[in-house]
């Protein structure tokens, strides 16, 4: 998979300039007056950070860029603010975002001019506050040193973790490719969670100032008690009306959610098969460092740990005399221990490992991210009651990245299948969002947020550190790799097998794609040279000048790198491609099993393929795309029968099947993988 990233890191290495002048639109967007709140600088300068550190641009001239962006963003929204004065509050989008202004206002009357530095790491503010200093007639020349010791200093402060994280990631890189992969794209993960959380809180909700409103006097024009509750409730001025407003629409997305998603696992939707192809496309990228890294998350997650934490926060809410916040607490935990086994066993999902029994041999929800969500997200709501919305905003992004790792490592152990992480999540946000709902509004019951944060961290350091300890070994045993291999014999395989394998692709998302019309064992590089005397090729690899390559209209079939697909979440292990006189072309894609063929006493591995036909289309004659137009090949035009013994088997639905066994590339049967558990063969078909 990571050389479909390389396109991207070469054409940046390649045009460092053009790299250093988006980080300089980046940073001067940011720091435009109000317009910064739309510009996702923060995302452009830790990935402008982690090209740095991964050796992909050099680090001074991006510095060089980003600083003088945001030096000059800035002297621009102090120009603005010099210029128009409070006419920008009467302005259009200003207008609706009037809470910032005055944010800004109040932020520059109480620090003075320190607070164009200060406020350039605040946010919510640090968009307005240069153009409040023009607003109140801050000398240019303190405003320019200001500015420019902010920048370089912001600069700093946004590209530093980024670079760290690249060489990190670098680092790791070379010792294992599937490991950096694995790790950023949890990186990833969380990252755009937290940045699509920072767009709701600052974008989104401004832009209905007045509909929360007129919405509660809907309710408060009509009789009845609930109405008149609704309204009371959730009027505007009530303090705390909008963390209850999002906590009643938290609930009523994530519970109807979580039911239409048990729906789908039911056997035979798509929701099944997507599951097993996620889990093979884990399973290929697991390595023995990201094992240990995982199994170290998912072992602060076991029950042991929960439950530790659970007894002391209980126990410190009582102590606080907190008793209806203490009395929820403990009742929401209970619940949530007793749904997830009732659960289980009500919908009998079998794990893609046999790890536990009882109820909790079964998969579906996940145990670890339903209550480590449920525990540590009331955590969260107790620790911000009261706090600004950016003190909120920094604990739900801490506690939900952690909580998101905690379910990121089921699905890479195998523990899970990742429909039953997703609805953990669901459920476990939905029971925070009735706790807070129903205990959000008190505000006569103080737990001290500093001392039970630290009594959370605390616990969590000192149980799981001592569970980790007595079991961590045990637990890299529990969840190693198992082989997914099935061994079929070669005359029974050519007699009827054939006919248990996957009749058509399977995409990530689940849905059936292409006829799989080649069944293979052998060397790959022996099918490749007897195609290849028929006109059969590899196709060019992707790279700067090949990707070019679609934007010209006159581009050979030959010449146009292929499009990746998966089978079940595996890479094909071989593509090859052959022109044909119509101006288009074929492909050739063969994907590993889960079979093995044994055949005198040795193992072959069995590959599985399509053969289709693209067509390039070429709009106006500058763009050069593949679009397939045919999905079945004609029986002449199948490679794999120019394989010697080759044989034709047809299925129900008409498609023909090759089989072939070519040049032995065999391991002996004392090397053959073990065989697979009863709940991946139940799945795996």
């Amino acid at each position: 998979m990571t050389e479909f990233l390389d396109p991207v890191l070469t054409f940046i290495a390649d045009n460092p300039s053009l790299a250093g002048l988006i980080c300089f639109l980046a940073a001067m967007g940011e720091a435009l007056f109000l317009v910064g709140l739309f510009v996702p600088s923060t995302v452009v300068l830790v990935g402008a950070g982690t090209l740095v550190g991964l050796g992909k641009l050099d680090v001074v001239p991006i510095f060089i860029w980003t600083t003088l962006g945001a030096t000059a963003g800035d002297a621009i929204s102090y120009w603005v603010g010099y210029t128009f004065k409070d006419k920008l509050k009467n302005m259009w989008p200003l207008k609706r975002y009037a809470h910032m202004v005055e944010s800004g206002e109040a932020f520059f009357k109480r620090h003075g001019g320190k607070s164009v530095f200060i406020g350039r790491f605040v946010p919510g503010v640090k968009s307005v506050v240069p153009g409040i200093a023009g607003m109140a007639g801050m000398n240019f020349t303190r405003f320019s040193v200001v500015n420019v010791t902010s920048a370089i200093a912001w600069t700093i402060a946004h590209m530093g973790p980024g670079i760290i994280a690249g060489s990190a990631l670098g680092a790791i890189g070379q010792i294992s490719g599937r490991l950096a992969l694995v790790l950023g794209a949890l990186l990833l993960v969380i990252f755009l969670i937290v940045m699509l959380g920072r767009w709701l809180i600052l974008i989104i909700l401004p832009l209905f100032p007045n509909a929360h409103a007129a919405i509660v006097k809907g309710f408060a024009r009509r009789q009845g008690r609930i109405s008149q509750w609704i309204a009371r409730n959730f009027d505007p001025a009530h303090p705390r009306s909008s963390g209850m407003l999002a906590s009643a629409l938290l609930l009523l997305i994530t519970m109807p959610s979580f039911f239409w998603l048990m729906g789908e696992v039911a056997p035979g939707e798509t929701m099944v098969r997507a599951d097993l192809a996620i889990l093979n496309l884990f399973d290929s990228l697991r390595t023995p460092a990201g094992d240990r890294i995982m199994v170290f998350v998912t072992s602060l997650g076991d029950g042991i740990v929960v439950t530790a934490v659970t007894l002391v926060v209980g126990a410190y809410l009582f102590a606080r005399k907190a008793w209806r916040r203490a009395t929820g607490f403990i009742i929401a935990m209970a619940v949530t221990a007793l749904f997830v086994p009732l659960f289980k066993l009500l919908l009998h999902r079998s794990r893609p490992l046999e790890l536990y029994s009882d109820a909790h041999a079964y998969s579906f929800p996940s145990g670890h991210a339903t209550l480590n969500a449920v525990l540590f997200g009331i955590c969260a709501v107790l620790i911000v009651h009261d706090l600004s919305r950016w003190a909120k905003a920094s604990v739900f992004t801490v506690t939900a990245a952690y909580v998101i790792t905690i379910g990121f490592s089921r699905i890479y152990l195998g523990a899970h299948w990742m429909s039953d992480v997703l609805a953990g999540l669901l459920f476990g946000t939905a029971m925070v969002s009735a706790f807070a709902f129903v205990f959000g509004p008190i505000h006569n019951e103080k737990v001290g947020r500093r001392t039970l944060a630290a009594i959370v961290v605390a616990t969590l350091a000192v149980f799981g550190g001592w569970h980790l300890s007595g079991t961590y070994d045990k637990a890299l045993l529990t969840y190693e790799p198992r082989s997914d291999k099935e061994v079929l014999t070669g005359s029974g395989w050519l007699e009827g097998a054939w006919q248990a394998l996957p009749a058509r692709r399977i995409e990530l998302n689940g849905d059936r794609e292409e006829p799989l019309v080649v069944q293979y064992s052998g060397s790959l590089d022996g099918f490749a040279g007897t195609a290849e005397k028929a006109g059969w090729q590899r196709p060019p690899k992707w790279s700067l000048s090949t990707a070019g390559g679609f934007v010209e209209g006159k581009t050979p079939p030959d010449s146009l790198p292929i499009l990746p697909r998966s089978q079940n979440g595996r890479q094909p292990d071989l593509v090859l491609i052959r022109k044909d006189e119509a101006g288009g072309r074929w492909v050739l894609r063969l994907w590993p099993s889960r079979y093995q063929i044994l055949e005198t006493g040795r193992l072959r591995a069995l590959y599985l393929g399509s053969v289709v036909h693209e067509d390039i289309l070429r709009p106006m004659g500058e763009f050069s795309g593949p679009s397939t137009d045919l999905q079945v090949p004609h029986p002449e035009d199948n490679p794999a029968l120019l394989l010697p013994g080759a044989v034709v088997r047809e299925r129900a639905d008409g498609t023909r099947v090759v089989l072939a066994l070519g040049s032995r590339s065999a391991v002996p049967m004392a090397e053959a993988d073990r065989p697979m558990s009863r709940a991946q063969r139940k799945h795996q078909q």
